[in-house]
């Protein structure tokens, strides 16, 4: 499951649990995540004393096509695991 999203200036950062009521951090998960974007050229990493934070930190030329491709990307793979 994903929690709440975090941003602050040009880095977000998306924590990934097993359990949203728990909040347990699901470190597995965003190794998961962040290797199928990778494999989409996607690159991103994680982050979080548990390793379970996704940081996505944008270029400075990011544009509305680099947000579609991210949140395509993203979906894809979350739809795989």
């Amino acid at each position: 499951e994903i929690g709440t999203p975090v941003q602050c200036g040009e880095v977000i950062g998306l924590e990934l649990v097993s359990d949203r009521g728990a909040k347990t951090p699901d470190a597995a998960l965003a190794q998961r995540v962040t290797n199928g974007l990778r494999e989409r050229r996607v690159l991103i990493s994680t982050t979080g004393i548990s390793g379970n934070v996704l940081k996505i930190r944008p270029p400075l030329v990011w544009r509305d096509e680099h947000v579609e491709l991210f949140v395509d990307s993203l979906d894809a793979v979350l739809g795989e695991l």
